[in-house]
């Protein structure tokens, strides 16, 4: 197994050539400081999406290798879109071999793109270990997602837990039952429901989300939300507690790295600011590495850098301090925290302000209050009102 300390987290990016950027360099974390996850901004067609599959790529060719000054050298690649800096701890070697490393089954590697939404099998007996193995942690793509395997992979850990109680083996079957404990605790923070619980039909190997108001539902029965959130998540449940009946040792936490299109994918905006602390509280040791359109996602986590694509300007810690209309106007590119029917009242105002005649700018700003009244928040009608009551002053002076 290899440990935080010697694992060569991503510290820095410099995009020579990706399409809609170019000479660009993105920093992660500073030598000698922890390492920090990276959060990926910017417009539509910035080169998000191909920035992270370029770095998916990079690290599966086979002919790539770091050297100890942390530098990655594709040597199939002269011109390649993308140079990669990690921290490098390598021990009596001049170079390590990236590829052979993060495709071993000693780490966790792997990308979610931006569709996803799992559809977990059906399941009619126990399947063996070690073809569950290589699905889950060296499965072809052609396959389909691991987290299709999920309920099977459960069915597995119920009946031997089962076989382990019969056969004395009450360590492990007591492993077995602290896992379910976990992963029902997970689902209550991700449903905010302290009571739920996960029953198990032994009859028709099926599992069931039992929420405390009485809904009861399958996997496959979960809204597109839950279902974008829980295909990730599975997945990494599953690899991790693979790792750790290796290292036969169920404290260990996974070194590697997570790829993220949009972790946001229909989820409303509550769980959109949860979707990443979860995680990385989860697997404290996987770097995330995200693309995403949200500030709830941005400012999630205190361990991040925010980089956006389309001005190249980089946040640290302060990102998560921000508030959402902060980062839409500072790093997403608004212009302010207001719809555009706000802004066109504001500009509307603003007009009234520069009027000569201000009789009859009171009149104008009199008749917007009455027509666009409606559509005001109470920010912004307290705001018209107190120009109204200006020009309503300045009439009776």
């Amino acid at each position: 197994m290899i440990t935080r300390q010697e694992f060569p987290y991503l510290q820095e990016l410099v995009i020579n050539d990706a399409y809609a950027v170019k000479n660009l360099r993105v920093p992660v974390f500073e030598p000698g400081q922890e390492f920090k996850h990276l959060v990926l901004t910017g417009r539509n067609g910035s080169g998000k999406t191909t920035v992270l599959r370029e770095i998916n790529s990079l690290w599966s060719r086979p002919h790539n290798v770091l050297s100890s000054d942390g530098k990655f050298t594709d040597h199939l690649n002269p011109d390649k879109k993308i140079t990669i800096y990690f921290t490098a701890q390598i021990k009596n070697e001049s170079v390590i071999n990236l590829a052979t490393l993060l495709n071993s089954k000693i780490v966790i590697n792997t990308f979610f793109e931006a569709t996803r939404k799992v559809q977990v099998l059906d399941v009619s007996s126990v399947l063996r270990e070690d073809f569950m193995d290589e699905r889950v942690r060296g499965g072809h793509p052609m396959q389909g997602s691991p987290s299709e395997l999920f309920k099977q992979y459960l069915v597995n850990k119920k009946v031997f837990q089962v076989f382990d109680t019969i056969d004395g083996n009450d360590e492990v079957a007591e492993r077995q039952a602290v896992f379910f404990e976990r992963l029902e605790k997970v689902f209550r923070q991700i449903f905010g429901d302290l009571k739920l619980n996960l029953e198990f039909v032994r009859e028709s190997f099926e599992f069931y989300i039992n929420l405390s108001d009485g809904r009861r539902f399958t996997f496959n029965q979960l809204s597109a939300g839950y279902s974008a959130f829980l295909s990730i998540l599975t997945d990494l449940l599953m690899r991790v507690d693979l790792l750790r009946k290796q290292a036969n040792d169920y404290t260990y936490d996974p070194c590697g790295f997570v790829l993220i299109d949009e972790p946001e994918t229909h989820l409303h905006l509550e769980m959109q600011y949860q979707i990443l602390p979860l995680l990385t509280n989860l697997f404290p040791n996987l770097q995330f590495i995200v693309a995403t359109h949200s500030p709830a996602v941005a400012s999630s986590i205190k361990n991040a850098t925010v980089f956006d694509l389309s001005t190249g300007q980089a946040l640290g810690d302060e990102a998560a301090g921000s508030s959402f209309s902060e980062l839409m106007q500072t790093h997403f590119g608004l212009e302010n925290e207001y719809s555009n029917v706000a802004d066109k009242i504001l500009e509307e105002v603003a007009e009234v302000g520069q009027m000569t005649d201000r009789a009859a700018a009171l009149v104008r700003l009199q008749r917007l209050l009455e027509e666009q009244g409606k559509y005001m928040s109470p920010v912004l009608r307290l705001d018209v009102q107190a120009h109204l009551l200006h020009l309503q002053r300045e009439q009776a002076a």
